[in-house]
């Protein structure tokens, strides 16, 4: 039993010394690589007013949508709950599919590459800076179909700014209230 636990000491120990060999580990010196398309350090520079929405990133037609755009556009209303630190919080909100509105401002996909648009991924960000991811695939009806909404109201409410809701997560972490930016990034590497 001894000498079993010796060998598999010495092996984990050889295989730790060359596993940065062996991964082509980067010099810890180098920049952590950024996809295509990724959102500045900070919230939007310039602060958006409320009634406004900025879509920006890998898409043709980035710019600012209004609360008047956003009412004119197909609603839906979904009823989710979720978990949060303070125990299960149910609502109803109405608003508009995030999938529509990407779709809406044209996606920036790569030539000749089958799905890209399964690399794609929308980082949601709140007034304070909060952000959340939403892939493409997940939200497309094509694929995973979750119904993700922009809400312009909740529980019968308008909102002076838009909620990001993800039906079916269990914890409400991706819930992004006060939304002033939808940045749509492009994962796919690049070599």
């Amino acid at each position: 039993m001894a000498r079993g636990r010796g060998r598999r000491t010495w092996l984990v120990a050889v295989l730790v010394m060359l596993l940065p060999v062996s991964c082509g580990t980067p010099a810890i010196d180098a920049p952590p690589p950024k996809a295509i398309g990724s959102p500045p350090a900070t919230p939007t520079a310039d602060p958006v007013p409320a009634g406004q929405l900025r879509i920006t990133g890998a898409v043709r037609r980035p710019g600012v949508l209004t609360a008047q755009q956003l009412a004119g556009m197909t609603s839906q209303t979904v009823s989710v709950s979720y978990r949060t630190d303070r125990g299960e919080e149910r609502h109803t909100a109405a608003g508009v599919p995030l999938f529509e509105l990407v779709d809406q401002a044209g996606l920036v996909l790569a030539q000749g590459r089958d799905h890209d648009e399964l690399s794609i991924g929308i980082v949601v960000i709140g007034l304070d800076g909060y952000r959340a991811l939403i892939s493409y695939g997940e939200m497309a009806p094509a694929f995973g179909n979750r119904g993700v909404l922009l809400a312009t109201s909740a529980d019968g409410k308008p909102l002076a700014r838009p909620w990001l809701v993800v039906p079916g997560d269990l914890r409400g972490a991706r819930y992004v209230k006060d939304v002033v930016e939808l940045h749509v990034v492009h994962t796919a590497p690049t070599w």
